[in-house]
């Protein structure tokens, strides 16, 4: 039993951050450029990878908002981390930013010693964020 109420909560809230994306990501696209990608919600990274030892992996590697992934052009969000309207917008607009973005050239400055504090790429998504209030539901 308390396993289906857990999937149903999980349900619920992923229908939740769901609407919120139909709402913001089109008018985040128009206003950003580029083209809509498919958004996905799942509980974590970790879960939407299939890995084993999830709660290990949390502690050790962390357990990020969202994610682009340029191989597939899917933008996931997680819902552990990203539940809340300004958490869906601001990762909306910085996880589009990517999606814009050279991956080429993102994954060279990885490459080269950058990290998330400091890749240029990361910070242009970062300033991307500031304007969450502008998809605000009125």
């Amino acid at each position: 039993m308390i396993k289906i109420k857990h999937l149903l909560n999980e349900i619920i809230e992923n229908n939740s951050i769901q609407m919120i994306v139909d709402r913001v990501y089109p008018q985040i696209v128009k206003d950003l450029g580029g083209q809509m990608k498919p958004v996905e919600v799942h509980d974590n990274i970790w879960k939407s990878l299939d890995a084993v030892g999830i709660e290990d992996l949390k502690r050790e590697q962390g357990n990020p908002d969202a994610r682009y992934d340029p191989y597939d052009d899917i933008i996931s969000l997680f819902s552990e981390k990203t539940y809340t309207e300004e958490d869906i917008i601001r990762s909306l607009l910085h996880e589009h930013t990517h999606t814009l973005q050279d991956q080429k050239e993102f994954k060279k400055l990885y490459d080269q010693g950058f990290n998330y504090g400091n890749h240029p790429f990361e910070e242009e998504a970062k300033i991307a964020e500031r304007n969450w209030r502008k998809y605000l539901a009125t």
